[in-house]
């Protein structure tokens, strides 16, 4: 039974990195990581791709079930062990509840994703570099890191050292030479539909980069 996420569907630009992961690991079940994962929004599609899945998330009632509040009062969260249980990929989909700054897997995957989780507020005890850097330790040796990442367009973004402006990336990634850039693009602010957490449509401004980690690195 497909299972759909109250953060609703990946952009369509998450579906062709799912292929090209595929065909740079060359493997029949390609390996990957998913940082900040709440309901299985981007591990249910790759798991559904043939992919085996890392999920990790500090909210328990996201991974797990329960009830969130928010303007409309409470809403029941089903959580992403239920859903990979529904669709039948408990062998597919590993998920773990903790900080993945304080929890580490215990090997490295064809990809790691993770899509605005490192400017979240209780990220703050950590420098986005030192985030980055423990998030591209996770990639094996000729595999991939995409980072989706927010721009300070939203005034609760701005000022805030986990969100800098888009130049930050690129003298990131040029002082790594590890790390071959196939792309890191930010975009024009787009709308967001309304989603659990924040329920009114709103706007945001991303960038993502894709990169591949130079074998023997």
């Amino acid at each position: 039974m497909k299972t759909s996420s109250l953060w609703g569907a990946p952009p369509s630009r998450y579906y062709s990195l799912l292929r090209k992961v595929a065909a740079n690991a060359g493997v029949e079940h390609p390996t990957m990581a998913v940082l900040g994962c709440a309901d299985g929004k981007f591990v249910l599609p790759a798991a559904r791709r043939g992919f085996k899945v890392w999920a990790i998330d500090i909210d328990e009632v996201t991974l797990f079930g329960g009830v969130k509040k928010d303007t409309s009062g409470e809403v029941p969260v089903p959580g992403l062990a239920n859903r990979v249980k529904a669709e039948g990929f408990e062998d597919s989909v590993e998920i773990v509840h903790g900080d993945f700054m304080a929890v580490r897997p215990d090997r490295t995957f064809d990809c790691v994703f993770t899509s605005g989780a490192l400017q979240y507020s209780n990220n703050l005890d950590h420098t986005l570099a030192e985030m980055v850097d423990a998030v591209g330790d996770c990639v094996k040796p000729g595999g991939l890191l995409y980072i989706d990442y927010m721009l300070p367009y939203e005034e609760k973004y701005q000022g805030r050292p986990t969100c800098p402006e888009a130049p930050w990336w690129q003298e990131y990634f040029k002082s790594r030479p590890r790390w071959d850039v196939k792309y890191n693009r930010a975009m024009p602010p787009t709308l967001d539909k309304a989603h659990l957490d924040y329920p009114v449509d709103h706007y945001h401004q991303w960038g993502h980069v894709l990169a591949r980690l130079t074998p023997g690195s």
